[in-house]
């Protein structure tokens, strides 16, 4: 929310891995939502009618396959915070076009979700992020004391019960399994699930409104704790890329 593809390029060091390993990286900005002059993605909880990012979201899939040879099963979304709740409603509305998805400090699922397909699926979220709040207590810095959007009800879904959701609706089981892979990191995967789909949302102890391993973590600790532990780049494409339609 009010960022741009340029910036986060350089915060997640996507472009370095996508030549490292011979994939297309694509960072799309998002457009500003009427009244509001930071660029953003549509969600569900307030969509308005004189935008569709899902719409766009498939005219941006057609170009890659048609100009640059983007290989149509295997296409992959990622983002954080307002792109990581984006990332979300793809699972959600683009099932048949998303081979799999990593969300990062943003997860919701909405009432409406109905994933057409099971899709692979991880997410990333620390335990003291005040933007999109782990624990779901509504106190987020994005809302103000006025809220006069509503926005303080939205922040009061709770991360891992979202993914829970996700991970009901792709037919797991409904405990996941709890794993201590760090002292910063604790990873709760489902088994069980349908087509074998993996899904493990990772809670990232202390964590802030952050980007794991960001190459800029050092520069940014107004955001919060970072951990080095797990990369929301890294590993998120080594899961990612496992996938096809």
């Amino acid at each position: 929310l009010g960022s741009n593809g340029p910036e986060q390029a350089v915060f997640s060091g996507y472009e370095t891995l996508a030549e490292e390993e011979g994939f297309i990286v694509i960072h799309a900005t998002g457009i500003a939502a009427a009244g509001d002059e930071r660029n953003s993605w549509e969600l569900t909880e307030f969509d308005t009618p004189e935008r569709d990012d899902l719409a766009f979201a498939d005219a941006l899939i057609d170009t890659a396959v048609a100009d640059w040879c983007a290989d149509p099963d295997r296409v992959y979304s990622t983002g954080m915070s307002n792109g990581g709740l984006f990332t979300a409603e793809l699972v959600c509305g683009r099932a048949d076009r998303i081979a799999a998805a990593v969300s990062v400090a943003g997860l919701t699922h909405p009432e409406s979700c109905d994933p057409s397909r099971p899709v692979p699926y991880v997410a990333f979220h620390g335990t003291d992020d005040n933007v999109v709040p782990y624990d779901g207590s509504g106190e987020s810095t994005l809302v103000d004391a006025a809220d006069e959007a509503g926005a303080g009800s939205f922040f009061e879904q709770v991360m891992p019960e979202e993914f829970a959701e996700f991970a009901a609706d792709a037919g797991c089981d409904p405990e996941p399994i709890r794993t201590e892979e760090t002292p910063e990191v604790i990873s709760y995967t489902y088994t069980g699930c349908d087509d074998g789909v993996p899904m493990t949302f990772y809670e990232i102890v202390g964590g802030g409104h952050t980007w794991p391993d960001s190459p800029l973590a050092d520069q940014l600790a107004d955001f919060g704790f970072f951990t080095k532990d797990i990369s929301a780049t890294v590993d998120g494409w080594e899961f990612m890329s496992q996938h096809s339609l």
